[in-house]
């Protein structure tokens, strides 16, 4: 059992700087919460408050119903695993599980079995008998991971726990902690600036900004509805396309979003309620239309998704290309930034020639330039 909660939680480093501010979440047991956001938002000093690695200067940590601000770490009954591993250079692998029950004077056969057992489930039975300087990147996290699984924790602690790994392992070892948590069916906690990992691991993420909380949410949730530019852009690989748009009230209740700067009319429509509502409430102002890469399409598929319409003139010249095998992702330039639209790999557009554009107008977003919220998420 382990439920955890953030109550108006702040660290403030000096009169000026804040590393997290008015931080409030509850952690329900066995959830696999993501802390996710640039360096510096504060994730790492929010997950060191809850090891009690950081001391709070303002709010409330409880840890299954027991106010905890002043428990000490061991006291707090959380593992965590660090970005560099942590191992014991001159212990075996075995010696570095170990060690925790050791010091906990358990007897030596109960001690051997439960190394066996985590050992197993990780599958480094064959390397207990290596020091940490004879093992892979890899295996040196799963023996990280081992050593803070083997005290059986209230919930695990992880910061980055991957980022020293090669794009391929890191890979593998997402899939490996996705099949850890199901077996372990506890509550991890972890730390992470990848949004891949934060999409794929998370049950609940918890984007960071600036030591604010921007979003809360299932991954799938946060990615189909941002509530700000700052989590649009930052889910999403490539990410959003943002472009400044002039909302125009047209003939027959449609509503145009014409795109700013463009040397020719290039505008995108925006019908139904969502179009009325734009209409209402900014005609003849100025407003950011957001889209993903892949909610853009050519001709052909536009017109089997029955969008051709939603989308006149968006012609734009090549400025890269980039073959991916399963899709060819092709990047443009609009209103000073390169943007990107990823496409089937039949496509043969060539860098410098023109590729015309269709937007999936349901699947767009738009947000209000001064609050940079989405005015479609309430």
């Amino acid at each position: 059992m382990s439920e955890i909660a953030l109550r108006n939680v702040c660290k403030q480093f000096d009169s000026e700087h804040y590393g997290v501010k008015d931080f409030n979440l509850d952690i329900h047991d066995k959830e696999f919460v993501i802390f996710v956001g640039p360096s510096g938002c504060g994730k790492s000093t929010t997950l060191r408050i809850i090891a009690g690695l950081e001391e709070i200067t303002d709010g409330e940590l409880w840890i299954d119903g027991e106010l905890s601000n002043y428990l000490e770490p061991k006291e707090r009954g959380m593992s965590m695993v660090f970005q560099n591993y942590a191992l014991y250079p001159n212990m075996t692998v075995y010696g570095n599980m170990a060690y925790a029950l050791k010091i906990r004077k358990l007897p030596k056969d109960e001690i051997d079995r439960k190394v066996h057992e985590v050992a197993k489930i990780l599958e480094i039975e064959q390397l207990l008998d290596r020091r940490p300087a004879a093992l892979s990147g890899g295996q040196k996290q799963r023996v990280a991971i081992g050593s803070a699984i083997i005290r059986k924790p209230k919930a695990f602690l992880m910061d980055e726990p991957l980022s020293n790994l090669d794009a391929k392992l890191r890979a593998q070892m997402r899939v490996e902690l996705v099949k850890l948590h199901k077996q372990l069916d506890t509550t991890i906690i972890y730390v992470t600036h990848d949004q891949t990992e934060a999409m794929t691991l998370g049950t609940k993420i918890v984007v960071m900004k600036d030591g604010l909380i921007q979003q809360v949410g299932a991954p799938q949730s946060i990615y189909d509805n941002p509530v700000n530019l700052f989590v649009a852009g930052f889910l999403g690989s490539p990410s959003m396309n943002f472009f400044r748009c002039t909302v125009k009230a047209e003939e027959n209740n449609r509503t145009a979003l014409l795109l700013d700067d463009a040397k020719t009319v290039k505008k995108v429509y925006l019908d139904g309620t969502r179009g009325k509502q734009i209409a209402d409430r900014y005609n003849g102002r100025h407003v950011i239309l957001g889209i993903r890469p892949e909610d853009i399409y050519e001709l052909d598929e536009a017109k089997k998704l029955g969008i051709e319409n939603e989308s006149a003139d968006v012609d734009e010249p090549v400025v890269n290309r980039e073959m991916l095998g399963a899709e060819v992702i092709l990047y443009f330039d609009e209103q000073g930034k390169t943007l990107a639209v990823r496409l089937s790999p039949e496509n043969q557009t060539q860098v410098g020639e023109k590729v015309s554009l269709y937007f999936d107008m349901e699947k767009a977003h738009v947000f209000d330039p001064e609050t940079e919220e989405n005015i479609f998420v309430s």
